[in-house]
């Protein structure tokens, strides 16, 4: 099993994360998502069965994350 942890400020991030949580904390392929905080930072963890699978849901999930960035960026709202 391999696993990354990719830490976030959770000041900064923490309205990016609430808006897509729901599609992150799902399984991707063969790969298992969880999201967990404390009071500074908020943790994206990936676990999978082999490197592979864990490369694509890496990518799927900064993609995501860049997404949204540059949607709440634009600020039109």
């Amino acid at each position: 099993m391999f696993k990354v942890k990719l830490t976030l400020e959770k000041n900064k991030y923490n309205d990016y994360i609430k808006s897509i949580e729901p599609e992150i904390e799902e399984t991707f392929g063969r790969s298992k998502v969880y999201i967990e905080n404390d009071s500074k930072n908020i943790y994206i963890i990936i676990k999978a069965p082999d490197t592979s699978s864990l490369r694509a849901s890496v990518s799927s999930i900064t993609r995501v994350l860049s997404v949204v960035k540059k949607i709440m960026e634009v600020n039109v709202w």
